[in-house]
């Protein structure tokens, strides 16, 4: 990795960028374990947003082990079943290998069918799209399940990689209502047991940067995805952790000694690639000569003006926008109590269910609390203390974050500072 024949490779800065395989940092084993798991499952790939699901997913594609092809789909804008049909129907159709199967296919619904047979060499046009759209509304459940009935042909096993498919349920109950939302899980729950019978060789990757967990039970769908072996991407160890962070700085000019490391990764309280690009690439925008004699307090200034800053703000909006998944009241009941978290530190879960209740009112339940503290340690804004039974910030950074831009109502009128250790 990051080496080839004239020496070592720079290593680029990538801020939201998808990193292609030779750029992954720590996840070789990670990567075994999921070809390991997608020999005979489906697989449910969990993490907060730009903890590296899409790096994964793209090695898999990228990289696939022998009998397998991947076929990649960006779900995060579909806003209806026919658009997802679509988008799997072009997907195939770039492939000669498919294209064949599908043009002689005999079991195909006979608009879906004379639809592939006129069209097969023109689906990147968008009239293609709105006349595919419209013959398949009434069916496209039958016409999906068939084609993918009909790809068993191919020589290997196809492996659909769906990121952001939680993102696509949102926009589908946005758009369409929850009834086609829960209507396309039960849809895409049968073709997934049809499996056993028929689909032997189909597998899915389904990842997404919001908590799916939260959305199947606004669509009392729970059960819809039981069936997928669930796989957590972590933070990075920290030798690994080190080296990327010692790698980056290399390719700005940075001085980076153990001491400015430690620094960094005390500021962002584990060692998540994200946030490493983010204060690095911050780093190196200093003059050339301060970043060869960097010194902690230069770095702890960067991180106060900068990483917390207006400069760096869009790169953490996802954690406050998210929150209204929740309703109107839901997302003021979650921004107080994360408010109240990064102002004290730490904070009991009795004390929080108070802060909780008297934003909800009579809306407030112990089981709707609890529902909404199981998603904030989910999604890494906090971690409960068992020991204590308090909450705190899982990241530092994202507790100065929050300190910054969504102080409590106490603290307003003040100047948050980065807490010292």
């Amino acid at each position: 990795m990051n080496n080839d024949i004239n020496g070592p490779r720079q290593t680029r800065s990538l801020v939201g960028q998808i990193p292609e395989p030779d750029e992954l940092y720590g996840r070789e084993d990670f990567i075994d374990h999921l070809w390991r798991l997608i020999d005979g499952n489906n697989v449910l790939l969990l993490a907060p947003r730009r903890f590296g699901k899409s790096g994964v997913m793209r090695h898999v594609l990228l990289r696939p082990r022998a009998g397998f092809l991947p076929l990649s789909f960006e779900l995060e804008d579909v806003d209806s079943p026919e658009e997802f049909v679509w988008r799997i129907t072009r997907e195939l159709l770039r492939h000669d290998t498919f294209k064949v199967l599908l043009r002689g296919a005999k079991r195909l619904p006979k608009a879906f069918g004379e639809w592939v047979k006129a069209n097969f060499d023109e689906a990147e046009f968008e009239g293609a799209k709105i006349k595919f759209k419209e013959n398949i509304k009434e069916d496209w459940r039958e016409a999906a399940k068939r084609m993918l009935g009909e790809l068993e042909k191919a020589d290997k096993t196809i492996i659909f990689l769906f990121d952001e498919f939680p993102a696509m349920l949102d926009r589908l109950i946005e758009k369409q209502g929850e009834a086609v939302a829960r209507d396309f899980l039960a849809w895409f729950r049968s073709v997934r047991l049809e499996q056993k019978d028929v689909l032997r060789r189909h597998r899915f990757i389904v990842a997404g940067s919001v908590g799916i967990d939260q959305i199947l039970r606004k669509l009392g769908a729970a059960d819809k995805l039981v069936d997928f072996a669930r796989l957590t991407v972590e933070p990075l160890d920290e030798p690994t952790a080190r080296r990327l962070a010692s790698d980056l700085a290399r390719s700005h000019s940075i001085n980076c000694d153990d001491a400015i490391l430690g620094r960094l990764f005390e500021l962002i309280g584990a060692p998540v690639p994200y946030f490493i690009h983010i204060f690095i690439s911050q780093i190196g925008q200093l003059p050339l000569a301060q970043r060869k004699d960097l010194t902690v307090a230069d770095l702890e200034r960067v991180y106060r003006e900068r990483v917390l800053g207006p400069t760096c703000r869009h790169y953490f909006t996802h954690y406050s926008s998210r929150l209204q998944r929740y309703g109107k009241t839901g997302e003021k009941a979650a921004l107080a109590v994360l408010r109240a978290v990064a102002s004290q530190g730490r904070i009991s879960r009795p004390a929080l269910f108070d802060i909780y209740r008297k934003v909800r009112g009579r809306a407030a339940g112990d089981r709707a609390f609890d529902e909404l503290m199981a998603d904030l340690e989910y999604e890494w804004y906090l971690r409960l203390d068992s020991d204590t039974n308090e909450f705190y910030f899982r990241l530092r950074v994202m507790q100065d974050w929050w300190r910054r831009w969504y102080p409590a109502a106490s603290a307003k009128g003040n100047t948050p500072q980065a807490q010292k250790p």
